[in-house]
Order: structure tokens, then C-alpha cells, then sequence
């Protein structure tokens, strides 16, 4: 089970040069000068790390102007022409289901005029 715990004591480099210690616990000099250039070496990629970040905006306004007037990667006209959209732009939906209605209703009305045409000839020839 993990458990929390406190930590016993300061780490960095100031505290450990400010506070004076007894000279059998005092750190080897070697281990200090190491010390010290890690916190230089982390400075540093933290000034590195915060300039691109400061900078990634116009970096990014860059890399999008300069891709502003090149053209799409061409595809494949067969790629092209055996997809069909998924969906369609309302209007076109639209104008599709008014011509099906209009198909609808004169096909109501042909059969319409067919009945009444055989209903007629059934009364006038007596079939």
C-alpha cells in the first residue's frame, strides 16, 4: 500500500551552503561542484524550454503562412470517383425529394386516370 511521506529536508544548493554543518556530515567538494553544474544544466534547459514555448505562436503563424499557397497532395482519380459523399448539402436533399414527390404524384395520377378510363369503358360497353 503506498503511504505518503514527508520530506526530511531541503535538497537544493543554497540551503545546503547556507546552513553550516558539522565537518564529518559536511558534502565532499566534488559532490558540490557536480551539484552546482547539474542546477546550471537545468537553468539552462528551462531558459531553453520557456524561449520555444514564448516563441511556438509565431512559429506556428510561420509554418501556416508559408503552407497558405501550395496545393493539397493530388489523390487518385479512381479514389475520387468510386466515393460517394456521405451526405449532401441540404438544398440538394431538398431539390431530390421534391423531384421523387413530383415522380410520386404523377404516378398516382396516371393510375388516377387509368381507373377512371377503365371504370368509363366498363359503364359505356358493359363488360
Amino acid at each position: 500500500m503506498n503511504k505518503k511521506t514527508r520530506a526530511t529536508g531541503s535538497c537544493r544548493v543554497p540551503d545546503l551552503l547556507a546552513e553550516p554543518l558539522p565537518t564529518a556530515a559536511r558534502p565532499v567538494r566534488s559532490r558540490m561542484k557536480k551539484l552546482e553544474s547539474h542546477s546550471r544544466e537545468l537553468k539552462s534547459e528551462i531558459a531553453r524550454l520557456e524561449c520555444t514555448i514564448a516563441a511556438s505562436p509565431i512559429l506556428i503563424e510561420e509554418k501556416r503562412l508559408a503552407s497558405r499557397d501550395t496545393l493539397p497532395p493530388l489523390r487518385r482519380t479512381a479514389a475520387i470517383q468510386g466515393r460517394r459523399p456521405s451526405k449532401l448539402p441540404q438544398a440538394q436533399r431538398r431539390a431530390q425529394h421534391r423531384a421523387r414527390m413530383s415522380k410520386l404524384v404523377e404516378l398516382l395520377v396516371v393510375f388516377g386516370l387509368l381507373a377512371a378510363a377503365l371504370s368509363w369503358m366498363n359503364q359505356h360497353f358493359r363488360w
